[in-house]
């Protein structure tokens, strides 16, 4: 298989993934929540995410050989944290404290295991590709939900923009670089882990928004 094909089989097995929460969103997507207490804890848990992410991007570029990649990342991190500013701003608009968050067992797990990935194409396979992809598709059922207020639809309709700027590069980049089946196969199953971790992640923030669970 050519990369541009081995490309297509990754980025619809992310779909797939999407597609299976289609009938219950999770808590993630502020979709289900009914008090302005529950969103205010997916935001803590989103801001989270993208101060994380930010710091995983730094700690990757200077071990990231391809220059396109690097300059990516580097742009990245500011788009994180600009996308945590505007989350952080809203959280206290809405009397909340952004950083009192304490991440839940599962996101903790996904994101050690993003700054552990050992190649550019299991970097860009499962954080870029597959673990902002499923956050995308996340954002798009929150803007279009009747049930998501408009406090926080408008922080995401500016991340939603910042995203759809640079939507295929994590695809290209695996085009560019998984052709050989070696290379195809870790790549596979960093998108496995990466997905397997979300969809925990998933649960335990399920968990401690709607039920109230400890750890």
């Amino acid at each position: 298989m050519n990369g541009e094909e081995f490309a297509r089989t990754v980025v619809a097995r992310v779909a797939e993934f999407c597609s299976s929460y289609e009938a219950r969103l999770p808590a993630y997507s502020y979709v289900p929540l009914e008090t302005d207490a529950q969103r205010i804890r997916v935001m803590q848990s989103r801001l989270f995410n993208e101060v994380r992410s930010a710091e995983i991007f730094g700690a990757w570029l200077k071990t990231t050989p391809e220059l396109e990649v690097k300059m990516a990342l580097a742009e990245a991190i500011g788009e994180e944290m600009t996308h945590a500013r505007l989350l952080s701003e809203r959280i206290k608009d809405r009397g909340g404290d952004p950083f009192t968050y304490q991440p839940v067992p599962g996101q903790m797990a996904m994101f050690n295991a993003f700054e552990g990935m050992p190649t550019t194409v299991e970097r860009i396979a499962a954080f870029p590709l597959a673990g902002e992809g499923v956050a995308e598709f996340m954002i798009e059922r929150a803007l279009a939900a009747p049930s998501v207020p408009e406090w926080i639809k408008v922080p995401y309709q500016a991340i939603c923009r910042d995203e759809e700027e640079h939507a295929h590069f994590p695809e290209e980049v695996i085009a560019r670089y998984a052709i050989s089946a070696d290379v195809q196969e870790r790549v596979r199953r960093a998108v496995a882990m990466s997905l397997t971790l979300r969809r925990q992640y998933f649960e335990d923030l399920d968990a401690w928004v709607l039920q109230d669970a400890v750890w």
